[in-house]
């Protein structure tokens, strides 16, 4: 492809600035806020996948490091940004457009361009559509049944495991890399009174009530733990709450996902599972069977840790069948039903 051509306005204020050196800035002053891994990896793939497309467009190949800022010019990210809509989903395109547009607000800052070029490049607009959750009432029972019993392609099968982390899905609604980053210290107070400490995005601490019935499965798992890793020290409560049966190590998110696929797919439920939501599908699921039983959009805002009421309201729209479904079943409605077959018009 050849390179693309725009060099009448140089945007950048000192020549020969190279992309790579100042997405490791960037992504070092981040830190000062405390991200999580996840979310400073997430980052440096949008921007490097996103610089590899402009680095083609330019005539350097795949090399980033032949990258300048100079070659970020508003074509350059136009087309990207167009090629990576190709193979990548809007959410997907709207996260990448404000990593690069905070990227540039940096390089702003630092004075080593003169305006930010994303002004031009508009994004997919927000899809507030309904969040994904696993249809029908059973899905709960169904996978706890399931997660008890012996997984027979498993070489080590741990139902007690299992059990203790999808109930902690199904009754928490934490997200997938809060899961996964429990530790022993995160189950937290006296005996009926238990809680989680969960650290959510932007390294931002909140407690979740348990119940005593999802205590009682922890409390087993961990009973069957110590039996299986003797040699580990329990007092660290640093170690991860959920471990792999392997070695007792933290979980990846991969590898719980792939815990939870099979157990869709061992429960008959796998079709049902929303695409592209595979574990946060029970979150969605926690979130609007919460609304339907009468929990406020503050307290389950709170619960799921959102830093704006706006992203819990989705939840209200998402419950607007089943809101629906108990108007049309209420007693009145049958006798309006059956007063408009009888009634006689004037």
């Amino acid at each position: 492809m050849a390179p693309i051509a725009d060099r009448t306005l140089h945007n950048v204020t000192h020549s020969g600035e190279m992309f790579t050196e100042w997405v490791d800035r960037f992504l070092q002053q981040l830190a000062v806020r405390k991200p999580s891994p996840h979310t400073v990896a997430a980052y440096r793939r949008d921007l490097e996948g996103l610089g590899r497309r402009v680095a083609k467009l330019n005539g350097h190949g795949d090399d980033l490091q032949a990258l300048s800022l100079e070659d970020l010019h508003k074509h350059a990210l136009r087309a990207a940004f167009a090629s990576w809509a190709q193979d990548h989903a809007a959410a997907s395109i709207r996260r990448a457009w404000s990593v690069w547009n905070g990227f540039f607000e940096h390089l702003v800052i630092e004075e080593v361009v003169l305006a930010n070029p994303m002004s031009v490049v508009t994004p997919p607009r927000a899809d507030r559509g309904r969040p994904k959750a696993i249809p029908g009432e059973d899905i709960p029972t169904l996978l706890l049944c399931t997660a008890a019993k012996q997984d027979p392609t498993s070489r080590q099968p741990w139902p007690t495991r299992d059990v203790a982390l999808v109930a902690t899905f199904l009754v928490t609604g934490i997200r997938l890399s809060e899961a996964v980053s429990l530790n022993l210290g995160s189950l937290d107070g006296p005996r009926g009174a238990r809680r989680l400490v969960v650290i959510g995005k932007g390294n931002k601490a909140r407690t979740v009530p348990i119940e005593e019935t999802l205590e009682d499965v922890l409390l087993r798992y961990l009973t069957e733990r110590r039996e299986r890793f003797p040699d580990l020290r329990f007092s660290d409560l640093r170690l991860p709450l959920f471990v792999r049966t392997n070695g007792g190590g933290r979980f990846t998110r991969q590898q719980v996902e792939y815990l939870m696929d099979k157990l869709y797919r061992r429960a008959g439920i796998r079709s049902r599972v929303p695409e592209g939501a595979l574990v946060h599908a029970l979150r969605h699921t926690f979130a609007t069977s919460a609304l339907d039983h009468g929990v406020h959009v503050v307290e389950l805002q709170e619960l799921l840790g959102h830093a704006s009421l706006d992203t819990t309201r989705r939840y209200l729209d998402a419950t607007a069948a089943q809101l629906r479904h108990a108007v049309a079943s209420h007693p009145a409605q049958a006798a309006l039903r059956q007063f408009a077959r009888t009634a006689v018009p004037g």
